[in-house]
């Protein structure tokens, strides 16, 4: 195994002293640890809704749970980010981080859509993708009403949220669908081959490392008999053109750096307007660290690109 870059000092002393010694999911009693671990960090609509004022809305759009984000009642139009959370694949839903997100959309006086999408190994692709699809296929087509501008529309996604996001544009691109006027992907877990080297520098971690990475993609591409097709696994995509405006924040101690690194440079090449992060010391989900800089520092530019888009008025 080769080391990996040392880890932000700030960051270092919120993991446990001891290497560890297994996978950071270790098969299926992993992930049921897993769904656990991260619905402590859920948060009903009630609470939120009491606790920043915000018209929020469960719903079901095309047979998907969602929550929404309404901007507030009487302003002109605005955007709105089809926002697509992570958990490996397996685990999160909607009201992960919910309090975080609702202050981001207020934050940018925009709407904001969070899908409850299928998970493995329960459900294989592409049954999480099609459910991004789709209610992707309704904001874009207007869902929101008068609310909520469509020439200002995101896709944004973090870890396996940003594979689902990629995925989804080589989708749309294929189909010639509408596409967002810009992507954001944070931390996008990209890759199922495991090849990068950056992908034997974390072998095992108290953080998303490769076995942890394998089985996730080996329960989520369950369901094919035969090649990957780049829509489930973005980086295997050989051609990104056609790509809106894209965003990359990347963690220098993360297992996915290097396939985030080529996935941003093979969107260069494509002339996509790539603008990419790397944040030195920073391990996969950094950014829930939000006591310490350079999560501040990460979270501060994300939120910047994302305004930058969605204030940007047609011409």
């Amino acid at each position: 195994m080769n080391s990996h870059p040392p880890i932000d000092p700030e960051l270092a002393a919120y993991l446990p002293a001891e290497a560890a010694t297994r996978p950071f999911i270790d098969g299926l009693a992993g992930v049921a640890k897993l769904r656990a671990a991260m619905a402590e960090f859920e948060e009903s609509v009630d609470d939120v809704r009491a606790a920043t004022g915000a018209r929020i809305e469960e719903r079901t759009i095309e047979g998907v749970p969602v929550i929404v984000v309404l901007p507030a009642a009487g302003e002109s139009p605005r955007g709105a980010i089809l926002n697509v959370h992570g958990g490996g694949l397996v685990a999160g839903s909607s009201r992960s981080v919910l309090g975080v997100n609702v202050r981001m959309a207020l934050d940018l006086g925009c709407a904001m859509v969070i899908p409850d999408y299928r998970l493995a190994p329960e459900h294989p692709y592409p049954a999480g993708l099609d459910d991004v699809h789709a209610v992707w296929r309704w904001l874009s087509g207007g869902g929101f009403g008068a609310d909520v501008d469509l020439d200002r529309l995101v896709v944004m996604g973090g870890s396996a949220g940003g594979l689902l996001s990629a995925g989804l544009m080589l989708r749309l691109i294929a189909r010639g669908e509408t596409l967002p006027r810009a992507l954001a992907l944070v931390q996008p877990q990209l890759d199922d081959r495991n090849i990068q080297p950056s992908t034997f520098e974390v072998e095992y971690a108290h953080f998303w490392d490769r076995p942890s990475n394998a089985f996730s993609f080996e329960v989520y591409l369950a369901g094919l008999d035969g090649e990957v097709p780049a829509e489930a696994a973005a980086a295997r995509a050989e051609d990104l053109s056609g790509f809106p405006p894209t965003y990359v924040e990347i963690g220098q101690v993360d297992m996915f750096r290097d396939e985030e690194l080529d996935f941003a440079a093979q969107l260069s090449r494509a002339g996509v307007p790539v603008e990419a992060h790397l944040w030195a010391g920073a391990f996969h989900g950094f950014d829930g660290l939000v006591q310490t800089r350079v999560a501040q520092r990460a979270v501060a530019a994300r939120v910047e690109f994302l305004r930058g888009v969605l204030e940007q008025r047609a011409t």
